[in-house]
């Protein structure tokens, strides 16, 4: 077995043993780098620190993976920090908020301090020009689209400030996704954790939301298994009937053929309980997915197929995604079909709104 797969389901508790051990410096070096493509190091170096004793881990790789660690903890501590100190200016501006994804949902990890944030990412109810008002009185507001905008509130911190959690390229995959969220939105802004000291998703709406999320980074530039980890974790907790109801849910928004492949990674990497699982997994689907994964590391960086110029005009930026998106029509055909009409109308409606000039 390939011993990355092995060293994941080590730590999370699947696995007793690492058979597939590196021989050599060069291949122990190979395994760092790939945990480190998948935002995975800080989870799996309690591993590498319990087999140090056992097996001969290279001094040099075992020490660099100890201090990228602990840099993942201390950043997760800034980050605790950073959005509650969020949470506080928005309800302060009259805005109710939620954090998606990130701390919310390290707190179902085993130990919520190894897993590896990026950005924050924050949902903020109200209007979309009163609450880019209230930012652009606060701070520097770029990149504003459908979705979300990006802030410079707080320094050396990226903050993505969401108007809605996510979107689907098909309108009518949309209109339902955008109802779903606006159903669900007092849940979500009023699930506030003490503890944390802000307001996360709900498990309910994790379990939906985390994979779209997943879905729209395949299919726009490329995904790590750390969000497949995610999605592992909040599968973990989930009781029957909210089981239940994610499936519901999901169906209602086309994502089972999707989850179908999603679930056949789960039990080939992450050796998930198949009592966990949302549905049968699908070898097909699953087996292109995880060769995507596997080329394209976190978020797509990874992926040399995704390389482009720093000054990309906006015209290759979206024959950039065409062709893309082009390789996932066998698979996803109604959101890669509506890519072309959603940047053509999303050009339009930026410019129309001034986020464009």
């Amino acid at each position: 077995m390939n011993p990355f797969f092995e060293l994941i389901q080590i730590a999370l508790g699947v696995r007793d043993n690492l058979e597939s051990v590196p021989q050599n410096r060069e291949q122990w070096d190979d395994l760092l780098s790939t945990c480190s493509k998948h935002n995975l190091v800080a989870v799996t170096f309690p591993v590498i620190d319990s087999l140090h004793d056992k097996i001969e881990v290279p001094l040099g790789v075992y020490s660099r993976w100890a201090m990228m660690s602990e840099k993942v903890q201390q950043k997760n501590e800034r980050l605790k920090a950073a959005c509650k100190y969020l949470s506080e200016l928005f309800a302060a501006g009259g805005f109710r908020s939620c954090i998606l994804k990130g701390l919310g949902v390290a707190s179902l990890y085993p130990d919520p301090s190894l897993r590896q944030s990026g950005d924050i990412d924050i949902w903020v109810e109200g209007d979309r020009d009163v609450v880019l008002a209230f930012l652009k009185d606060k701070c520097t507001v770029t990149d504003i689209v459908y979705h979300h905008c990006h802030t410079h509130i707080i320094k050396g911190v990226s903050v993505e400030v969401h108007f809605t959690p996510t979107w689907m390229n098909s309108p009518c995959y949309n209109r339902k996704l955008q109802k779903y969220f606006s159903s669900n939105a007092d849940s979500q802004f009023g699930n506030y954790v003490g503890e944390l000291g802000f307001s996360i998703t709900t498990l309910r709406m994790s379990a939906v939301y985390l994979l779209i999320h997943i879905y729209r980074h395949v299919l726009d530039e490329g995904i790590g298994f750390r969000q497949l980890l995610d999605y592992y974790y909040v599968l973990n907790v989930l009781d029957s009937q909210t089981r239940k109801n994610v499936i519901k849910d999901l169906k209602s928004l086309g994502m089972m053929r999707f989850a179908a492949g999603v679930m056949y990674i789960l039990r080939e990497v992450f050796a998930i309980d198949p009592d966990l699982m949302l549905c049968k997994p699908d070898y097909r689907q699953g087996k292109f997915l995880l060769e995507e994964i596997l080329v394209s590391g976190n978020f797509g960086k990874f992926d040399s197929r995704n390389a482009h110029s720093m000054d990309e005009s906006r015209l290759m930026h979206g024959k950039r995604k065409l062709r893309r998106a082009l390789r996932f029509l066998a698979y996803y055909p109604s959101e890669v079909l509506s890519l072309p009409l959603f940047l053509v109308w999303h050009y339009f409606w930026r410019l129309r709104k001034g986020y464009i000039k």
